[in-house]
Parts: C-alpha cells; sequence; structure tokens
C-alpha cells in the first residue's frame, strides 16, 4: 500500500536554514518530522501560522528539502478554521496537528481546535494529534498554576485542561504523545518518543573558545527561561559544587512571560550573579552550546511535556543529569539522576575533578538515543497515518 501523504498543521520556521529560532520549539520539531517523512517517501505538505512579524497575507515557500509550506492563518480565534480550509483544498488523506496550549492564541483559540478535528473527519480526512504538552489533571494545585503563571483558581484549570484532553482524545483518528506516562493520562494514544537529530560534531575546544568559556565545568541548562523547568535548582546546585563548576543559562526569557510583563528571568539573574545568562541564543550558536558543555541539566520537577532541549542534547552527545520526575518520564536509568540540590552539587563536583566520571556518564547518555533518531520516529509516526488513512 502507498504511503499515506499528510498535511501538517504547526509553526515552521523562516526558510533561513535555523530550525532553532522562533517562539517554539514545535515548529524545529516540525521541520525535523516533515524533512524525515518525506525521507520516507512521504508527500508532506505543511499548514503554518503566520510568522509574527510578518504579512498576514497567503504565501507559499518551498524549503530546500522540498517541503510546501503554506503560511495561511493567524494565531487567534478562527484561526485554525482557514488551517482547515487549506488542508482540505490540498486534498491530504490525513492531517496531523501539532499542539499545545496557546500554541495557536489565546485561550479563545483553543476553541477553534474540536471543531477543526470534526471538520476534517467529515470530510473524509484523518485527523491525528500530537500533544506536545499532557498534564496530569490530579497535579494541577496552587503550585501548577503558579509555576506556569496561570491566571485562574486551581479548580478552573483542572477542569479545563482535563476536559480539554479527553476531548481532543475522543475526536481526533488517533493521538500522539512522547512519552509512556503521557499515554497513561490520556489513555488511548500511541507514544511516538521526541526525534533527536542527525548532528555533526564539533570541536569542544573551539567551540568553547568561540563561546569564551574558560576551564571550569559547564553545567548547561538550555531553552527559553521559565519557571516550570527547575532552574533554581541547577543555579543553588552549581554554587553549593564550587568555583570549578559554572552554571550556564543559555535562552531568553520565555515569550508567554515577556507578553505579561513577568520579571522571572532578569530576578533569575538578579539572584544568580556567579552563573552566565546568555539571553537569547543566535542559531548558529546553539550547536556550540552543547558541544562546548560538559554537562546539561534538566531538574524539571513536574515534567508536562518531551523536551526539545534534551533532544539537543543526545543529538550532540552531550552528557545529562536530570530530575527523578524527568528520568522516570523518559525511563532514564539511575546513573544520570540527580535527585535533590545536594546530590546534583555532589555530582556536578564529581564530574568536575574527575573526566573519567564524565566518560561514564556519556556512555549512560547515549544509550538513551536508541529508538529517537528521526528516521525511525518518521517511520513510527507513518505507521499511525497507515492505520487511520481512509
Amino acid at each position: 500500500m502507498n504511503r499515506p501523504d499528510v498535511s501538517l498543521i504547526a509553526p515552521y520556521p523562516a526558510l533561513d536554514g535555523n530550525h532553532h529560532a522562533g517562539t517554539s520549539g514545535v515548529a524545529s520539531y516540525t521541520a525535523n518530522l516533515a524533512r524525515a517523512l518525506r525521507d520516507d517517501g512521504a508527500d508532506v505538505h505543511v499548514v503554518a501560522p503566520f510568522h509574527d512579524d510578518a504579512p498576514t497575507e497567503r504565501v507559499v515557500e518551498h524549503d530546500g528539502a522540498g517541503i510546501r509550506v503554506e503560511r495561511c492563518f493567524e494565531r487567534r480565534a478562527g484561526g485554525l478554521r482557514a488551517a482547515r480550509g487549506a488542508v482540505l483544498g490540498a486534498g491530504a488523506r490525513v492531517a496531523h496537528l501539532q499542539f499545545e496550549l496557546f500554541l495557536y492564541g489565546g485561550p479563545s483559540a483553543l476553541a477553534g481546535v474540536l471543531p477543526t478535528l470534526t471538520g476534517l473527519r467529515r470530510r473524509g480526512t484523518a485527523a491525528v494529534v500530537t500533544l506536545h504538552q499532557t498534564v496530569d489533571p490530579s497535579t494541577v494545585d496552587r503550585d501548577y498554576t503558579a509555576l506556569h503563571r496561570v491566571p485562574v483558581p486551581p479548580s478552573v484549570a483542572r477542569v479545563a485542561i482535563g476536559s480539554l484532553q479527553r476531548a481532543i482524545a475522543g475526536t481526533a483518528s488517533a493521538v500522539v504523545v512522547h512519552e509512556q506516562p503521557f499515554a497513561e493520562v490520556v489513555g488511548d494514544a500511541t507514544v511516538v518518543p521526541h526525534g533527536i537529530e542527525d548532528v555533526a560534531p564539533l570541536d569542544r575546544r573551539a567551540a568553547r573558545a568561540q563561546l569564551g568559556l574558560d576551564d571550569r565545568l559547564v553545567a548547561l541548562c538550555f531553552g527559553f527561561v521559565a519557571p516550570y523547568k527547575g532552574l533554581e535548582t541547577a543555579l543553588v546546585a552549581a554554587r553549593q559544587a564550587g568555583p570549578e563548576v559554572q552554571c550556564v543559562v543559555a535562552g531568553g526569557e520565555h515569550p508567554r512571560l515577556a507578553a505579561a510583563g513577568d520579571a522571572y528571568a532578569r530576578i533569575l539573574a538578579e539572584t544568580h550573579p556567579e552563573a552566565r545568562f546568555t539571553g537569547w541564543v543566535p542559531g548558529d550558536d546553539v550547536a556550540a552550546w552543547f558541544h562546548a558543555a560538559d554537562v546539561a541539566l534538566f531538574p524539571y520537577p513536574r515534567p508536562f511535556s518531551s523536551s526539545g532541549a534534551l533532544a539537543l542534547a543526545l543529538a550532540s552527545r552531550t552528557p545529562v543529569l536530570l530530575s527523578a520526575p524527568m528520568a522516570r518520564c523518559i525511563g532514564a536509568p539511575s546513573a544520570v539522576v540527580a535527585p535533590t540540590v545536594d546530590t546534583l552539587a555532589a555530582r556536578l563536583r564529581t564530574l568536575a575533578a574527575d573526566p573519567t566520571e564524565r566518560e561514564a556518564l556519556q556512555r549512560w547518555t547515549d544509550a538513551l538515543a536508541d529508538g529517537r533518531r528521526w528516521d525511525a520516529v518518521a517511520r513510527r509516526h507513518l505507521d499511525v497515518y497507515q492505520a487511520v488513512s481512509p
């Protein structure tokens, strides 16, 4: 049977060769998925929102990999209706919506999700949804709403999130999540891990010179600066570890926090002057940071999604240390877990003092990459499409 053709509904990077720019990691995810699907024989069409700073006029582009990108809707109420029209106009048998809360606008845009899925299926197009965020409603309490800056009472957020996730699962032809614990929250979902890129290795010394790093052990926290990432744990642990360890927070403030005037990133930097805060990272420096770092830290207290930064670390063969909840989420071995500030500080001191410890951590990290390359991820997606394709 022929591979089904697919329209991906998702943000897509500007066609300047930099996948990792923009306001959401979903864009780079979509670019990698589109190319991997194309490489496996699928006919791929992307229906994307307009760039935030671009004119709101429909435009069709072709990236260097032969992917047709149709930018045709705004991130606001009614935007997904235009996306649905573009999918139907292209005649794809499968539409694949990449979804996370507020990816397509504020709360009013969420009202368009279910009608979009229903409208596609009524016209004979299978509707697959990847939930890039999956939240167990039972964990939504005051700590959760404070951590994520959710401006409604926990009881309201709990009901809204749970209802929306159940409705999407009940309406879509198939639901994809990135890790097994998320499938247990949603119910009938297919687990397909976040893909990792094939990255050309960079010379470590050259990368460190490019970024102005000295001989200290570099513990890297990469990505948008946001409260839900547990950055305080990493920063305090690095400070406790002593002067041979430098913590680097490489990334700009989270766009949603910036739009709300939230000073979290500024206050964090002021509280930890011993650390290095880079601000926004140019695309040409992304690979350099991962190759220059001695270890990447992921101290997430309550993971609700797979981490694009973790995928970059695995692709670059950067050793990782994870919080216990993050490790449970992705099925990581205990060797890469540092569950508390004190244990993380101790691990960082050991890594700074003993190169053989870094080599051992590298081997455990490499094992996490098994089955997560984009070619394997594309094949898993194609199996899903084949199962639901009309």
